[in-house]
């Protein structure tokens, strides 16, 4: 009888660990659900390694109405250039595949290149996404000093502010330089967010000592995050 007890408690120790380890069951679960169906990737990118270490650049499929991946494989940390990858798409709610950056929690932040699961073709869905500037740096320009920013701080005669946020010419006006209000400080110091006059702008912070509240402007925290994180990288072109 003490045999058999043993037997017992070890079975039930072998599952219980099993459960614990997520990581795993998520694995062979993955495996289990394999369909045979996959995504491809092919692009041709450059500034993949400009991302700090809060996001990862991936092929990722999407159910509909949510942000986050349901599956994603992350491209190779030495991309540069000519790319492909190819992503396994498993369960029955996928939506759409997208080249993309997501966040800890597999959010995505920003999407470059997405094609609709219903193009699938011989159980083979293709991306192509042509040449794609990944950079961090090229993303926030794109996605909000050109998206919103440059309506006031434009390349006219007398953008606001002085600042002029048009692309080419934003990263010169921003990092390491000093508002036109002395005063208040420097726009963009490399490596610390905080004291930036850039974040304390973005945030309705009073202390930035700018009259016009731009808190309203940027409606995604995970935009406003994504200018933090890339400023106390580096702030890098």
């Amino acid at each position: 009888m003490k045999n058999r007890s043993l037997i017992f408690a070890a079975i039930f120790g072998a599952l219980g660990l099993a459960a614990c380890d997520e990581g795993d069951i998520q694995e062979q679960a993955a495996d289990v659900q394999a369909s045979g169906k996959v995504a491809q990737l092919t692009a041709h990118v450059s500034g993949l390694d400009s991302w700090s270490s809060q996001y990862s650049v991936v092929l990722a499929a999407f159910a509909e109405g949510s942000d986050y991946a349901v599956a994603q494989k992350p491209l190779p940390e030495d991309a540069e250039g000519d790319v492909q990858t190819t992503l396994n798409l498993t369960g029955d709610a996928l939506t759409t595949v997208e080249l993309c950056v997501t966040n800890r929690l597999r959010q995505r932040v920003v999407s470059f290149a997405s094609v609709p699961v219903s193009q699938l073709q011989a159980d083979t869905l293709r991306l192509d996404a042509g040449n794609v500037d990944l950079g961090m740096f090229t993303t926030i320009q794109e996605l909000v000093f050109t998206g919103t920013c440059a309506r006031c701080h434009g390349l006219g005669n007398s953008p606001a502010g002085g600042l002029t946020l048009a692309a080419g010419e934003s990263y010169a006006a921003l990092v390491g330089q000093p508002s036109s209000h002395p005063e208040r400080g420097v726009r963009v110091v490399p490596g610390n967010a905080t004291v930036s006059l850039l974040h304390k702008v973005i945030h309705g912070d009073p202390e930035s000592g700018v009259k016009f509240d731009h808190s309203n402007m940027i409606k995604e925290a995970r935009t406003i995050t994504l200018i933090d994180n890339w400023i106390n990288a580096g702030a890098n072109p």
